[in-house]
């Protein structure tokens, strides 16, 4: 299973956040992973194992994101897997999560509307200095869920170009562009 769900949500602190909107957004951010996963494991349980890969981000591990929701529903996702981990492993079942970072897609391209300077230094704030895409990010699934990790659980692994070691203008990749 590989619970590939994420939309941005609403934006704003504590105090600028509707709370039904937040309601909404959690439910496609965090339950849609629960659910997916009551019903993925005892058909997982029925072949004797199998692997559960969650997808986050690194705004998950870290904050200062200017949307409160983001950062919470992704550190949910992390904190879902480490659980779900120490749940399900006696039964052969691996949970891994990977948090991307700052990766071009066509979902943060809506419409085209990112400016390449802001791709820019996206990039060149990373620690190898190149932009990431979802290729980046499958070829981190195809691991987990792998024979090649059959030894591997309950593991966050950042495929971010080095951000979550540091930054190479030690400027925030948010800040970088306002």
């Amino acid at each position: 299973l590989v619970n590939n769900v994420g939309i941005g949500g609403p934006m704003g602190n504590a105090v600028e956040v509707g709370h039904e909107a937040w309601d909404v957004a959690m439910r496609v951010n965090v339950a849609s992973m629960m659910l997916m996963a009551k019903y993925a494991i005892p058909e997982m349980r029925k072949q004797g194992g199998g692997a559960i890969v969650n997808l986050a981000s690194i705004d998950g591990l870290r904050g200062g994101n200017p949307s409160l929701f983001y950062t919470t529903s992704k550190g949910a996702a992390v904190q879902m897997t480490r659980a779900m981990a120490a749940h399900h492993g006696p039964e052969g079942i691996r949970v891994n999560c990977i948090a991307p970072g700052y990766v071009f897609t066509p979902m943060v391209n809506v419409g085209g509307g990112m400016p390449q300077e802001l791709r820019d230094a996206r990039r060149k704030n990373t620690l190898l200095q190149t932009e990431g895409t979802g290729w980046d990010i499958g070829n981190g699934v195809v691991y987990l869920v792998s024979d090649q990790s059959r030894w591997v659980s309950g593991v966050i692994l950042s495929i971010d170009a080095g951000s979550m070691a540091g930054t190479a203008n030690n400027v925030s990749p948010i800040k970088a562009f306002d």
